[in-house]
């Protein structure tokens, strides 16, 4: 039988050690660590002050919420992302993920879509008919029970964002 080198065995051990302690900080990083509003897709600060103008930063509050707060830390609003309630719901090319801001009233104060597969030109149809702006004011009970038209030339774009923004309006109630 080969007798084995003791310094190797202990650099071997070293390495195991080290490696299991690499795999617990990051774990340990990972798991405490509290999403902020960079973790909004798509969405800088910036564009949630066109809602919030006096945002400060958001914070994560359970699965796709986040409440947005003031420089006080009061919370002034929130966001609501419409995945992953909505994954399975199509427009023309797929999903059409929504952002949703909410006043401290819950009130719908816009309605964004995010990054998707649409076709551009259906989308902007969409956008440039103010269809985006038919929830605005309302709450999530009236926007639930309020049918808009589709716009005509991008009917399966429109009706895909009202769906969407009924899926998530579902879960909030």
């Amino acid at each position: 039988m080969k007798k084995r080198n003791p310094f190797i065995t202990t650099i071997t051990v070293a390495m195991i050690g080290m490696t299991i302690g690499l795999y617990s900080l990051l774990f340990t990083s990972c798991t405490s660590y509290t999403p902020t509003e960079k973790d909004l897709p798509v969405t800088t600060l910036t564009e949630l002050q066109t809602a919030f103008p006096k945002a400060m930063y958001v914070e994560m509050t359970e699965t796709a919420t986040y409440a947005v707060k003031n420089a006080k830390g009061k919370v002034i609003g929130t966001v609501l992302l419409s995945s992953p309630y909505s994954d399975d719901i199509n427009g023309f090319n797929g999903p059409t993920p929504l952002q949703i801001a909410l006043d401290d009233n819950g009130k719908i104060l816009e309605v964004r879509v995010l990054s998707n597969n649409e076709t551009p030109n259906f989308l902007k149809r969409v956008v440039d008919a103010g269809y985006l702006e038919s929830w605005n004011g309302l709450t999530a009970k009236e926007a639930l029970n309020k049918e808009v038209d589709a716009v005509s030339g991008a009917t399966y774009s429109s009706k895909g964002i009202q769906r969407s923004l009924k899926a998530r309006l579902e879960v909030l109630k």
